[in-house]
């Protein structure tokens, strides 16, 4: 497989795979593995949280805003 990269990000890659002392092909699958466990799980999205804040009366601005009069 081959992937078209900048010439700066290959010079980066190679650069930073020497610094570690590895091969770039160790280096991106290294990076590729920590983005998978840092990542949240693909799938459906999660529905909002319900937050259980306890029995509340009705609102009024003036219990949101301090401009009431």
């Amino acid at each position: 497989m081959s992937i078209e990269i900048a010439q700066e990000t290959e010079a980066r890659l190679i650069g930073e795979a020497r610094r570690q002392g590895i091969s770039v092909d160790a280096l991106l699958e290294r990076l590729i593995n920590e983005r998978e466990t840092t990542a949240p799980a693909a799938g459906p999205p999660s529905e909002l949280p319900i937050l259980h804040l306890g029995a509340m009366g009705a609102f009024h601005r003036r219990d949101i805003y301090d401009d009431a009069r």
